[in-house]
């Protein structure tokens, strides 16, 4: 016959003879309430499960079901408050000078166990013990350690033939276990201190995983939390119990000051995963698997700025190999974001582009640059998606290896924006003068001066013969900035294009807006012109019609 109940006995289950209603808590009583609920719902339910019983006029047994549940309460503490590793180096220091300054020795010899899982969770060794006279913790350790290895003594039968023992005989028990309980769970102990001693473990143990959810069930707890953990063996438990699955990617929120204003909230066990994806023994594929996630284009976007800042550092992390097309395409989604931070421009062009820049990466350059280069038109005015000072510094700072790696593929990039703001107004391009062949003659340059000069500098630093085609079409566009592009380019490569411009229909000085261009090529080449060439100049300097 079993003499005790078994460990998964449900003992928030009552008797149908103790009332179910909630008896009338005292405040400390609802303060302890409350604060185990925030580690577990079930620690709490033992707890409210014992008031019940100790309000009961009805129960025999009360004092043995109190014991248990007290039990109960208390193991459940020790075992989240104290990790195995910590309840194993303090047991071995439980030597009998320490056990004596804690207690009864004879009594308490056999508990070692029971004890080093309290000081573990207190945070005490035995040099605090014994070098201690006064030290609060320890007195604190005493009285806890005193109550809770005197349950054992009426949890058990007494004897099959003797009366129970009445619930009084524990009640003084349970009200000096209830101080403990504030103390713990209260001001002595506070879930802060908790936090800490937890992200001190070097794994979660499954008791901790367990209530984890609980004792991070608001947001300042999560925050506090999750910035003070640096452990990197913690990133697998908690990526297997979803801490990092994009349902807890928070939804943008509309402030209440601010009617139509909308922030984005932290997700702070993802700015875990960005602070440990630099450790030289972070698991790869584990970052790969929460980045996929989260940039999955089958999922329904959330528009946050600051998971989409967070996502992009952890894929700055990773090996250029596991880098793939959907997580540039994040990077589109994450630019156009109405909640889009100011540092998303700034990592896309100084950790992304050059990564992939360095491991000639040219597909997902070309896709990158393809983002980084594209235009939204925001009353009218030119709105670039990347912000024009680090679109800018990117540019100029890899100009040259774009146009090794990505050749006239790049140009052709930046000629379909060109042409998509000719069209919605060609008079931003009107101030240009004259189209540069590189970029670092530019100062503070805006949008069109950028991606205008950005163009000529790739085909500048092209193979003449493999871009003589494209030229010459540029050259029979009717956007006047395209044209001047391809005179510039000419003018770059004059010994291998200048069929090109001789063999111009027309008179080119006839043509508006040419000018600049047009003069300059004429001026730096003219001392290589034949007698033909000279002729057909001073031919269309005196029929020119301006």
């Amino acid at each position: 016959m079993n003499d005790r109940f078994g460990e998964d006995q449900d003992l928030s289950r009552i008797p149908s003879d103790v009332p179910s209603r909630i008896p009338d808590l005292s405040p400390q009583q609802r303060e302890i309430r409350r604060n185990l609920e925030a580690i577990g719902p079930e620690i709490a339910a033992y707890y409210l499960d014992g008031i019940k019983i100790l309000h009961s006029t009805d129960l025999e047994t009360a004092a043995s079901l109190l014991a248990h549940i007290a039990r109960e309460i208390d193991g459940g503490l020790r075992d989240i408050l104290s990790s195995d590793e910590a309840k194993k180096y303090i047991q071995n220091q439980l030597t009998e000078a320490v056990l004596v300054k804690l207690g009864n020795y004879s009594e308490l010899k056999d508990r070692k166990g029971h004890i080093a899982s309290i000081l573990a969770a207190l945070g005490i060794d035995d040099s605090i013990i014994l070098l201690s006279t006064d030290d609060t913790r320890v007195n604190f350790a005493i009285r806890w350690i005193n109550v809770s290895t005197q349950f054992h003594k009426f949890a058990h039968r007494h004897g099959a033939w003797k009366i129970p023992r009445a619930k009084e005989e524990f009640e003084v028990l349970w009200y000096e276990f209830e101080g403990i309980l504030s103390n713990l769970v209260g001001s002595f102990l506070d879930l802060l201190n908790q936090l800490d001693r937890i992200c001190a473990y070097e794994e979660p143990t499954k008791e901790i995983r367990s209530t984890l959810p609980n004792l991070l069930g608001s947001e300042e707890r999560r925050a506090y939390f999750f910035r003070k953990l640096e452990l990197l063996t913690w990133l697998e438990p908690l990526k297997e119990d979803g801490w990092f699955d994009p349902d807890w990617n928070p939804m943008p929120q509309e402030s209440p000051d601010q009617p139509g204003y909308y922030y984005s909230s932290r997700w702070h066990a993802l700015e875990y995963v960005v602070k440990i994806s630099t450790h030289p023994e972070c698991p790869i594929d584990t970052l790969v698997d929460i980045v996929n996630a989260i940039t999955d284009e089958s999922r329904e976007r959330i528009d946050n700025g600051r998971t989409d800042l967070d996502t992009v550092k952890i894929i700055s992390t990773l090996p250029i190999d596991r880098i793939k097309p959907q997580h540039i395409t994040f990077m589109g989604a994450a630019l156009k974001s109405t909640q889009k931070y100011g540092l998303m421009d700034q990592e896309i062009g100084q950790t992304i582009l050059p990564k992939l820049l360095e491991d000639g990466k040219r597909e997902l350059t070309l896709a990158l640059l393809t983002i980084m280069l594209e235009v939204e038109f925001v009353d009218e005015r030119i709105q670039p998606i990347m912000d024009e000072h680090w679109l800018e510094e990117a540019l100029k700072r890899h100009e040259q290896i774009i146009a090794n790696l990505c050749g006239v593929e790049a140009a052709q990039i930046a000629l379909t924006q060109i042409r998509v703001l000719a069209a919605e107004d060609s008079s931003v391009f009107h101030f240009i003068h004259p189209v540069g062949g590189n970029l670092s003659h530019l100062s503070r340059a805006d949008y069109a001066e950028l991606i205008v000069n950005f163009t000529s500098s790739i085909f500048q630093s092209a193979e003449p013969v493999s871009i003589a085609e494209t030229i010459q079409g540029l050259l029979q566009e009717p956007n006047i900035i395209i044209k001047r592009i391809g005179i510039r380019a000419i003018t770059d490569h004059y010994s291998n294009l200048k069929h090109l411009f001789w063999g111009w229909e027309g008179n080119p000085l006839d043509e508006i807006g040419l000018e600049t261009e047009v003069s300059e090529l004429i001026q730096v080449n003219s001392h290589t012109f034949n007698e033909d060439e000279m002729e057909r100049i001073l031919q269309w300097i005196e029929s020119t019609q301006y």
